[in-house]
């Protein structure tokens, strides 16, 4: 009887914590290079080594985004097992034990058993999880000095980058490390470097002892970079209805496709999103290598990029338009290499998930805050919004039911990040005069960006849109109307750049959802009214003037 083959399955837990649990942007940008090293380099080899197996007999099916599964032929399951605690304390060593994984392992012989393995090996993985101790304390007796960087570890490390010397816990030590690492465009980990090998392939481009000037020192540096000065965008994204797939895929093989399919996009749909986003500044760059003149920085950064997940920061008035491209260009990219298939059988399973000219989708939150907001906030928003465009149902999309939605949110004077709150007490989300159309699909952000060029055509002055922003947000529906409406009034019919009153007007109408009905500044769509001039003036700082 031929021996079982063994699915190991890791998943690496509190990623995001580890990544953002500072505001230092090196260590964010070492912490994700660190943990893209892990995935993809160490988690294999590290497999291979401790259970005396050859790459031939430990094959990789996926290892990204946080999560990897490998096909062990041979050897037996006390081996595998020790393996693999073996790889859980060698992640927690490189992470300075900020970073926990837990594993399962399952027999299988030939894909017919591969589905049972599958559910076997994510039940362990459920009861790791449950069982392990919610909380982790560190030991700080005798007295020890706190990290300068994340307080609630104790320091081990004295490090001096040039301005004094800083003390620091070994996770934060080891995240400057590879915060250093990660700007090696050749040789480098994580998504910057992988950003940096794309416009290398694409012409001229600097040597890697030129990268450090291509990246931003800080959040404030690329805010300055904005036409709205100093606010920065961070756009958050995440695949839609992911798990319905996944608990589908019945081989091996497919399941090596579908992470193919998703990472490679992923990654090729931010790096081309962004080098359209970034052109000028691309441009800027390479004509300095050919005249061997001095670099300036790319105003973006990527912070976290794998599986199906995006972090990205950006001046404020590119981010939406970067949501645009990239939701577009993943469904593009995931769509052409399911097409591009060898396997018949692999493919119609796609096809049958997905329909026949159809992609896999994304949406996206956009956090728009000062330079200067925390950073922790703004991401945490950022996610917030990300997931409340993937909740939301089609209920203003008429014949085009686009699941690619973007949801975003400017944070200014005292406005709480709390968004459900927000959108509760001042859009009135739960009521039938709702304030906002958001979240929007690729169309309707089209749209508003049209009646955001519409106002700026005719110089629409900058007094009348705060009284429209405020007169939006009133509570009562009658007094908001009329408010709206005496602003109107009050708006030029003529000017020598265009009417204000006429752009107003197309402004609103640009954005009329299907089916409904006019009665300025509503629309009426069944028995509820929709109010766009929110969305407008918010969005009227976030599209470059060109």
């Amino acid at each position: 009887m031929n021996r079982p083959s063994f699915v190991v399955l890791i998943d690496v837990q509190s990623i995001k914590k580890f990544v953002f649990g500072t505001d230092a942007l090196n260590e964010v940008r070492g912490a994700s290079a660190l943990l893209d090293w892990l995935n993809q380099e160490e988690m294999e080899r590290c497999l291979c080594e401790h259970s005396g197996m050859n790459q031939a007999q430990v094959e990789t099916v996926y290892a990204n985004g946080g999560s990897a599964q490998f096909l062990v032929h041979g050897g037996d399951e006390p081996t595998i097992r020790t393996a693999c605690t073996s790889l859980t304390k060698h992640v927690r060593t490189q992470t300075g034990g900020e970073v926990r994984m837990v594993y399962g392992v399952a027999p299988f012989q030939g894909n017919a058993e591969y589905r049972r393995a599958v559910d076997e090996v994510y039940f362990q993985l459920r009861g790791q999880r449950e069982f392990a101790s919610g909380h982790f304390s560190t030991a700080l007796m005798p007295a020890a000095m706190e990290c300068q960087s994340a307080s609630h570890l104790p320091a081990e490390h004295g490090l001096d980058e040039g301005g004094g010397l800083e003390m620091l816990s070994a996770a934060s030590h080891q995240k400057r490390q590879f915060g250093r690492s990660a700007l090696d465009h050749d040789r480098g980990q994580g998504p910057w470097s992988g950003w940096m090998r794309h416009l290398a392939a694409g012409g001229s481009w600097p040597k890697r002892d030129y990268s450090h000037q291509l990246r931003c020192q800080s959040i404030t540096d690329i805010g300055a970079r904005s036409e709205w000065r100093n606010y920065v965008g961070v756009v958050y994204a995440d695949g839609n209805a992911m798990g319905q797939v996944v608990q589908a895929i019945d081989s091996p093989e497919t399941s090596r496709q579908f992470s193919a399919i998703v990472d490679g996009s992923i990654r090729q749909a931010c790096f081309t999103a962004l080098s359209e986003i970034c052109r000028n500044e691309i441009e800027t760059v390479r004509a300095a290598v050919e005249q061997d003149s001095d670099v300036n920085p790319l105003p973006a950064d990527i912070l976290l990029l794998g599986g199906d997940d995006l972090l990205v920061a950006l001046p404020a008035d590119r981010a939406l338009d970067f949501t645009m491209r990239i939701t577009d260009l993943f469904e593009h990219f995931t769509r052409k290499r399911v097409a591009e298939l060898q396997d018949p059988e692999i493919q119609g399973f796609f096809h049958a998930q997905l329909g026949q000219d159809t992609g896999f989708t994304i949406s996206c939150g956009v956090a728009v805050v000062k330079s200067t907001y925390p950073f922790y906030l703004a991401r945490d928003l950022a996610e917030q919004l990300m997931n409340n465009a993937k909740r939301a149902a089609p209920r203003l999309d008429g014949a085009n039911p686009d699941p690619a939605r973007i949801d975003f949110h400017v944070v200014t004077g005292a406005n709480s990040h709390a968004l459900d709150q927000v959108r509760r007490e001042d859009y009135r989300v739960d009521t039938r005069a709702v304030r906002t159309l958001r979240p929007l699909n690729r169309e309707q952000l089209k749209a508003l960006r049209d009646s955001v060029q519409k106002l700026r055509k005719v110089r629409f002055p900058r007094s009348k849109l705060h009284e429209l922003q405020e007169a939006a947000l009133v509570e009562s529906e009658q007094q908001a109307s009329r408010r709206i409406k005496d602003i109107f009034g009050r708006c030029r019919a003529a000017t020598r750049d265009g009417s204000e009153r006429t752009a107003l007007w197309q402004a609103v109408h640009n954005l009329l959802p299907p089916g409904a009905s006019v009665q300025f500044p509503w629309f009426v769509l069944e028995d509820t009214q929709w109010m766009c001039v929110a969305d407008i003036m918010e969005a009227y700082e976030l599209f470059p003037s060109r």
